[in-house]
């Protein structure tokens, strides 16, 4: 099935399964990571509640739901699910009982130009989603493609605020348009240097910003690597000439501690999902941080 006709199947769900929200009544949303449900809440500008289903540090790889969280999905007028790494998300659906409409990301964007750069290198990912990488939201040219999608889905379950939907997601897009050229000036200098993350959320990420991924550390997230996997890590980045490493907020950093100590390079932080920093970080800030941190990091 071609990803436009799933597309429309889904906006028919939509639009066949919202029952809409009682007059005066906020909807209530419910996201399963920080990125897109930071995103929902500048659409929905204060007028939906907006729940939050993975905790701030937490990795969606590893995550373990809780009857709270089924709790939260069986309240829920609408979910919004990346795909891939947050399948978890269909075993909540099932046992909430929930008939709100489901917006999976995967299924809806136009991964045709940039999946040749972001399909998993010679590492295994572990989580690919149908063949394809699925951290599509480290792609703010990806993310400014979904928002008429999260728009869409917002104004099926409560027309009534469906101009500011429409009116907030124009200005969002627009802002993800600026974010893409400034992380584009900012990461411009490091053009084609060599990328060590610490796992495979990255491919979207250095296809758009012309950055070259070396290796990944930890190939299984969640799983720490064999010793022969990160000897021969060791080996791509002493031969790549990669100036840093990087581990992640949400992952044990040990991996990259070692190999960063055994090549000699120094080791940096990223923050794949974002909120990090702060429970209200926006999707922009935390993309911005992620860029200026590897420029700094590979400028060395």
């Amino acid at each position: 099935m071609t990803r436009t006709l799933l597309g429309l199947l889904l906006a028919l769900s939509l639009a066949l399964s919202a029952v809409g929200v009682a007059q005066g009544e906020r909807p209530v949303v419910v996201a399963s990571m920080h990125p897109h449900y930071d995103l929902i809440r500048q659409i929905t500008a204060g007028e939906a509640e907006v729940v939050r289903l993975l905790p701030i540090g937490a990795s969606p790889h590893t995550f373990d739901p809780t009857p709270r969280d089924v709790a939260r999905v069986g309240a829920a007028d609408l979910v919004i699910f990346n795909g891939g790494v947050d399948a978890w998300l269909h075993n909540l659906v099932a046992a909430s009982g929930t008939d709100a409409p489901l917006l999976e990301l995967m299924a809806v964007l136009d991964l045709d130009a940039a999946a040749e750069g972001a399909r998993p290198r010679d590492r295994g990912v572990g989580d690919d989603h149908r063949g394809v990488n699925p951290h599509v939201w480290l792609d703010p040219v990806l993310m400014a493609q979904a928002v008429p999608h999260f728009v869409d889905a917002l104004a099926a379950v409560d027309p009534a605020r469906e101009a500011l939907y429409r009116a907030n997601g124009e200005a969002l897009v627009a802002d993800l348009e600026a974010l893409h050229a400034e992380l584009t000036e900012i990461l411009a200098p490091v053009a084609g240097a060599p990328f060590v993350p610490f796992h495979d959320a990255w491919p979207y990420f250095t296809a758009r910003y012309g950055l070259e991924q070396v290796v990944v550390i930890e190939p299984a997230p969640g799983r720490e690597p064999t010793p022969s996997y990160l000897a021969e890590a060791l080996a791509l980045i002493e031969a790549s000439g990669a100036r840093a490493i990087f581990n992640e907020v949400q992952l044990p950093a040990r991996p990259a501690e070692v190999l960063a100590e055994q090549a000699g390079v120094a080791l940096y932080t990223l923050d794949p999902e974002g909120g990090g920093t702060s429970d209200e970080e926006t999707y922009q800030a935390f993309m911005r941080d992620n860029a200026r941190t590897i420029a700094e990091a590979l400028s060395r």
